[in-house]
């Protein structure tokens, strides 16, 4: 099966000169992109997504490795018509406007002359921008200016899409229309590579999630396989005498004390032994919740 992504072994080396040395910048990288999923791509500053991204669109050659899109190798032209692409910091002339710029991406995207206004007002409207198309770049702000990013990366239906920090500059209205935009491509058969520091839209859109640190991927799968598996049981107390505390101890709770009373964090071996301890000491249970690592919890413990 001809996958959107695929690469094997990838790797790509900087030079940094004679006395620099060189800098690895992505190692050994193994990733599968299935077909008609949003695939977030994580890490930290640093750790070779944006690298990795450049790959892929082939702007630069790996040092070793393999890089496939739907099967075929990145430097083959005829990938270039299967991906819409999105910038970290997308650059337009000021003085072009909207529907210019659409228009130009359309053309460049095959869309027939005769079809290509019709289908840059489309993307504009699906992009939330359609009012602005007649209004030069220079007098948008970065978030819509990020927007008509959006439009001109989907115009010419493509089959993949490279999405490199979408929602950057977006206010909390144009991140909700960006992260629904982005649910409706995946609804119509499209893949969406996500690259995201927002790990609150990853983990609600991303159907797989790969993590990378220094240019290493440190893990791979589904939000769900990417956390901590285990849960834990948090329970809210209004007050801890001393000699509970001590018997908390072989419970292995965790405990943080706040103004409106005491958190006891225990995993669900332990939690009949804990609220056994609490009720012989007679405290007072206001409430109890169970919970599990966020994304956000766990990208900070792998890539941190």
């Amino acid at each position: 099966m001809n996958h959107p992504i695929q690469t094997e072994n990838l790797r790509k080396v900087y030079n940094l000169g004679r006395r620099k040395g060189t800098r690895i910048a992505v190692d050994a990288l193994n990733i599968t992109v299935p077909d008609g999923v949003v695939f977030g791509f994580l890490g930290p500053n640093g750790a070779g997504k944006t690298t990795t991204i450049k790959m892929l669109l082939d702007f630069v050659r790996p040092t070793a490795g393999l890089a496939t899109i739907f099967g075929s190798p990145t430097t083959s032209a005829s990938t270039r018509k299967l991906i819409g692409y999105l910038p970290e910091q997308p650059y337009f002339h000021k003085f072009l406007r909207p529907i210019e710029v659409v228009s130009m991406h359309a053309s460049l995207a095959g869309v027939p002359r005769q079809e290509i206004k019709k289908q840059s007002l489309a993307v504009l409207e699906r992009a939330g921008i359609a009012e602005y198309a007649d209004t030069p770049i220079a007098k948008l702000s970065k978030g819509l200016t990020q927007r008509v990013g959006l439009a001109q990366a989907i115009v010419g239906d493509p089959r993949l899409l490279i999405l490199d920090e979408p929602t950057s500059g977006l206010d909390p209205i144009g991140r909700r229309h960006a992260r629904d935009l982005i649910l409706q491509l995946k609804n119509e058969g499209k893949t969406v590579f996500l690259s995201s520091h927002l790990l609150s839209e990853v983990e609600n859109t991303c159907d797989t999630v790969a993590v990378l640190k220094r240019g290493e991927l440190v893990a791979y799968g589904t939000p769900d396989e990417v956390r901590a598996g285990d849960k834990q049981f948090s329970i809210w107390i209004d007050k801890l005498k001393i000699e509970t505390r001590e018997l908390l101890r072989f419970a292995n709770v965790s405990i943080e004390e706040a103004n409106s009373g005491t958190r006891i964090t225990v995993s669900p071996e332990m939690l009949y032994y804990a609220m056994r301890i609490l009720d012989k000491s007679g405290v007072k249970i206001l409430r109890m919740q169970s919970e599990r690592e966020s994304l956000e919890e766990a990208f900070l413990r792998l890539a941190a």
